[in-house]
């Protein structure tokens, strides 16, 4: 056995330009798997990112629990404490949180809450000259949204703090404030479902990289959002929330659910239609990428195929010399694991050379109208996990190609190839 080694050693070595050209196949495959694999999570992260960072974590939704979990609890422990009082439901669809404002200074002391905001957004139709454009009207209250987003760091053009300084103040998105043709220091008018219009001086404009936020959205002061709405002035259709973490918010949100009877929502929930669309398109991206693998393992089976019809006499010789049939596949099993590995080091080299070389000098691009992610660069994700299981893969691949080439190595019969040899 420790000729077997030397054997395949020496098959790739005499045949140099074959074994490099082989070489080269898997490196390839690997290298174009890696980078598309690095693009398509970073993609994922960026996209991911750029949510987390103007987007609550947490938010309470206007949506009623049918059960209160918190009185549930206390009717199970005393059922002879609570007196339940009704009264005649009184009709009222409004889709908004009562009592909001006393609701999230309640959840602002949950452990683990950083950060609360009451949010009412209400359909608007922005007016600035003779162009009308429908848009989202955002009301809150901008000191605390600062606590929960980092919407303030997105203004691109005037500032947040605007809108504490004037009270009929708004900010607009970049692409929305592009299609009205607005400025810092105009004014527009804003008319909501209910027909009641006010009348807004913009005090900044803002580009958070989401496209439903900066090409539809306008954020007011509360108070603005209630009055155009025709709500009352402790009303908003969601309450935002922060939090310590980012991940594994679910024992946390049926902590907020208990608190105030309403639905509770993750970031991941919210923001699931997108996640699954990255990542589909991601999963369909690696499949398609994956047969460049499958490509270099048919160039090693081939490369094997052609050592072993070279080889046929070399081997009758060794199968006469006492050479077993697992000692002749080992040969060439050892081979495709040579090729293998040594194009998988040289794939990931050319791909971490290349990943490297764009992070410092990224490609950047118009953003796409209408794209749910204003993506302007691109955007590469490092893992040394994808270097790994690519690797990994591209060895299996490896191995795979020389077991279905070496099936024709062992089924030589020493003594018809020497007999029709001599």
């Amino acid at each position: 056995m420790r000729e077997v080694p030397l054997l395949a050693w020496r098959h790739l070595a005499s045949r140099p330009r074959q074994s490099a050209l082989t070489i080269a196949g898997v490196a390839l495959g690997v290298a174009v798997f890696v980078f598309t694999v690095s693009m398509m999570d970073g993609l994922l992260v960026f996209f991911t990112q750029r949510l987390i960072r103007v987007s609550p974590l947490l938010t309470v939704l206007p949506e009623r629990l049918d059960v209160n979990l918190a009185r549930e609890q206390l009717r199970h422990a005393a059922p002879l404490e609570i007196v339940s009082i009704s009264r005649v439901p009184v009709p009222d669809d409004r889709p908004t949180v009562r009592g909001a404002t006393a609701l999230a200074a309640r959840v602002r002391s949950v452990p683990g809450v950083v950060g609360s905001s009451v949010a009412g957004a209400t359909p608007v139709v922005l007016s600035f000259g003779t162009i009308a454009e429908p848009a989202t009207l955002v009301g809150l209250d901008p000191g605390d949204e600062a606590t929960v987003t980092e919407l303030p760091r997105c203004v691109v053009q005037g500032r947040w703090d605007g809108l504490a300084s004037r009270r009929d103040g708004v900010v607009v998105g970049r692409d929305l404030a592009d299609r009205l043709g607005v400025q810092v220091g105009d004014r527009l008018a804003a008319v909501g479902d209910a027909g009641r219009a006010r009348e807004l001086e913009v005090v900044g404009i803002i580009a958070t990289g989401l496209g439903s936020t900066d090409e539809s959205t306008a954020y007011v002061n509360l108070s603005v959002a209630q009055g155009v709405a025709g709500w009352g002035g402790d009303e908003g259709t969601e309450i935002r929330l922060r939090t310590a973490a980012v991940a594994n918010l679910d024992g946390l949100r049926r902590q907020v659910q208990a608190i105030t009877g309403h639905r509770v929502e993750t970031w991941e929930e919210t923001s699931q239609a997108s996640l699954k669309l990255f990542r589909m398109i991601g999963v369909t991206t690696y499949l398609l990428t994956g047969f460049v693998l499958i490509v270099a393992g048919l160039g090693i089976a081939n490369k094997l195929t052609t050592i072993i019809l070279d080889k046929e006499r070399d081997i009758a010789i060794l199968r006469s010399f006492g050479f077993s049939r697992g000692a002749v596949r080992g040969v060439f099993l050892i081979e495709g694991l040579l090729l293998g590995v040594a194009g998988a080091t040289a794939g990931c080299i050319v791909a971490a050379t290349v990943i490297e070389y764009f992070t410092i000098f990224p490609i950047r691009f118009a953003a796409r109208e209408g794209a749910v992610l204003a993506y302007t660069e691109l955007f590469l994700a490092k893992d040394p996990r994808y270097y790994v299981i690519i690797s990994l893969a591209a060895l299996v691949i490896s191995a795979a190609a020389a077991l279905v080439a070496v099936r024709r190595a062992v089924r030589v019969v020493p003594v018809e190839v020497l007999r029709g040899t001599a």
